[in-house]
């Protein structure tokens, strides 16, 4: 099924975006699944989204696609300096630097102004809900929020498969951040079994 869903939603996509694919791979830098990405692109043009905040840029990927595919400025925050010089290398050769800021920084220690209709965290899993505490602040009523990688490879559902103390250890924070979220009482969440595990809240 997934074999079928993949191909019969497949799309072409600008030289840009095959490049970085590639580069992707290269670099073995872990970027959104296609489900995740389409999701978020649907997402943007349901809910008329006009400013995004992303949590971890990686190679300017998900950023790319998400100004690519809706009438959106994104506002997205890397803390790895070769990957954020990637990705602004990456913003600039699809001519999207009106579109898209990029800030070099670790996202704790970073303040944005203004408010936002979605915020995407895809960045360290284990300073999740840190992420959110943070720019909950940022986002209008009503906004979206998108967490990426909520399954980790399906080790939060068995996280005694899971090997080495680090690994546990981060499935045992990710199971955390997944019940804190569902419980919190800002947002109304459902998790979903899309890529890694997605999870799509609404701001009371």
């Amino acid at each position: 099924m997934n074999k079928y869903l993949a191909s019969i939603n497949k799309k072409t996509q600008p030289a840009i975006i095959k490049k970085i694919l590639l580069q992707a791979k290269e670099l073995d830098t872990p970027i959104i699944s296609d489900e995740g990405i389409n999701l978020l692109i649907q997402l943007i043009k349901i809910g008329k989204v006009k400013k995004v905040l992303e949590i971890g840029s990686a190679i300017g990927y998900s950023a790319i696609m998400m100004a690519l595919n809706g009438f959106v400025e994104v506002t997205t925050i890397e803390k790895d300096e070769s990957a954020f010089i990637k990705a602004m290398e990456n913003i600039s050769e699809a001519k999207l630097d009106k579109k898209i800021k990029i800030i070099h920084g670790d996202a704790l220690k970073v303040n944005v102004e203004g408010f936002y209709d979605l915020l995407f965290i895809d960045a360290a899993k284990a300073q999740y809900l840190k992420f959110l505490e943070k720019f909950k602040d940022n986002l209008n009523s009503g906004a979206i929020v998108v967490c990426d990688n909520l399954l980790f490879h399906g080790l939060v559902e068995t996280p005694n498969v899971a090997s080495g103390k680090r690994v546990k250890s981060l499935v045992m924070k990710i199971a955390k951040f997944n019940e804190k979220l569902i419980s919190h009482p800002d947002f109304d969440t459902y998790i979903y079994e899309i890529g890694d595990g997605m999870s799509i809240s609404i701001k009371k």
